[in-house]
């Protein structure tokens, strides 16, 4: 079973990779390759769950599983329950033409629940995947998992370059785009970083993370040069090894690393411009504080889901404008999305929205600092570099195949620092002796092997 939902992970990156995951099913762009593809990995999951629930129905590692993945997901399943129950409650409109009130268009219901049946397929299918690959094999099964990514990642890179029509310097893959896909390589360098402090297949995860890091360097994005850097700093200070040799070896390979990326932030600045704000966000965040902060209501409970950027009706053509830039709305000009996912979901689902919301990165949080110093301490670190990206883009509540990795990794964080019962201290939160030299498939704590 576990075997099995690995396999389900990894058709999914190579298909997302390589496919244009928001095209339409049977040329109907109403209903993306993406929510097919989610609903098809739903039921395989589904599947597979009723199996290991046979299978494993006196396993307590299945059991503590479903209820941390239920721990770390579970305030997001409401967050999008709490949107679909705000659909009917408000008027969903766009202006067709640009500072013509008058021209208003309904939008589509399928606009609006489209998105959030992908979102939640997302969560709750990385949440069932982790589950299935159970936490003694999740170690291994993230790294081979990134491993699938680092390898097809600059070959798709490479077809785009020679084969698409250029959209300026920046080239990325059909993952997430140049602007968020860098989230998920971030992931694979700590997770690549982990196997190297445990000398398990150095070359292979060293390449790996060249694969990774120069891929996020093609993409051109600010916040994953951000989030890189945040990484590398973090690796320096909580990530050191015991050891004075192991140290020194660690200290030269973290400074170099902050050099490359301390270079590559440079020359992006002369690229792009070093700032991280720009007009156009910051006019989107202004508009949208001043129509969440029009009354209490709309403070608690927001303006409603979709009511402010009915973004998938725009990307999907049911919606006439530009996909990038400032359009006209009701409530003044914006972007078609908030780029910003506090500022999506605190606007449209209020104060409600963002505390539910937060529970769950609250929950991600506690799992991740736990872990900083032990075998999953590179992991944690990068886990935790993301979350300023969440300020500049909103690949939680879009960009589904990013969303879906993303969880996997933060789902499967919370489940290796979960509790072995009442009591007990959590798995692999301390560092162990010896512990470089335990296989990613091998938990340190309960397996025979361990150095005691």
């Amino acid at each position: 079973m576990s075997r099995l939902a690995q396999l389900v992970l990894a058709v999914l990156i190579v298909t997302c990779t390589f496919v244009t995951t928001e095209r339409g099913m049977a040329g109907d762009r109403r209903y993306p390759i993406m929510l097919g593809l989610l609903g098809g990995a739903f039921v395989a999951c589904l599947l597979l769950t009723l199996a290991a629930a046979v299978l494993r129905h006196r396993s307590g590692e299945f059991t503590r599983g479903w209820r941390a993945a239920a721990a770390a997901a579970g305030p997001f399943v409401a967050v999008l329950v709490w949107a679909a129950i705000t659909v009917p409650m408000s008027p969903h409109s766009v202006l067709v033409r640009r500072g013509d009130s008058s021209s208003a268009m309904v939008v589509p219901p399928v606009g609006l629940i489209v998105p959030l049946a992908e979102a939640l397929l997302a969560v709750v299918v990385a949440g069932m995947l982790v589950v299935l690959i159970g936490r003694s094999r999740l170690q291994m099964a993230l790294w081979e998992t990134f491993l699938v990514l680092a390898v097809v990642t600059p070959a798709d890179l490479v077809r785009e370059y020679t084969t698409e029509p250029p959209v300026g310097w920046r080239i990325a893959t059909r993952f997430g785009g140049a602007a968020i896909y860098h989230t998920v390589l971030l992931l694979g360098v700590g997770v690549m970083v982990d196997a190297i402090r445990r000398r398990y297949r150095v070359v292979l995860s060293w390449l790996s993370v060249a694969s990774m890091v120069g891929c996020l360097i093609a993409s051109g994005s600010r916040a994953g040069f951000i989030d890189l850097g945040l990484f590398c700093v973090a690796l320096l200070i909580w990530g050191r090894p015991r050891g004075v040799e192991v140290r020194r070896r660690h200290l030269v390979k973290v400074i170099v690393g902050s050099v490359v990326a301390g270079a590559a932030v440079l020359w992006l600045g002369r690229l792009r411009g070093v700032g991280l704000v720009d007009r156009d966000r910051s006019q989107t965040w202004g508009l949208a504080w001043r129509a969440l902060t029009e009354s209490p209501m709309t403070m608690l409970f927001g303006r409603g889901y979709g009511v402010m950027w009915p973004w998938f009706a725009n990307e999907s053509g049911m919606v006439p404008g530009a996909y990038h830039g400032m359009r006209d709305t009701q409530f003044g000009t914006s972007l078609p999305h908030a780029h910003n996912t506090l500022v999506q979901i605190g606007a449209e689902l209020g104060v409600l929205g963002v505390v539910l919301f937060l529970t769950s990165v609250v929950v991600i949080v506690v799992a991740s600092l736990r872990a900083v110093g032990g075998p999953h301490g590179a992991t944690s670190l990068a886990l935790l570099a993301t979350f300023p990206g969440l300020v500049l883009d909103t690949y939680l509540v879009k960009n589904f195949p990013t969303s879906l990795l993303w969880w996997v990794v933060a789902i499967s964080m919370v489940v290796l620092m979960s509790r072995e019962g009442p009591g007990s201290r959590p798995s692999q939160s301390r560092p162990r002796r010896g512990a470089d030299a335990v296989s990613p498939g091998v938990d340190p704590v309960t397996s025979p092997l361990s150095p005691r």
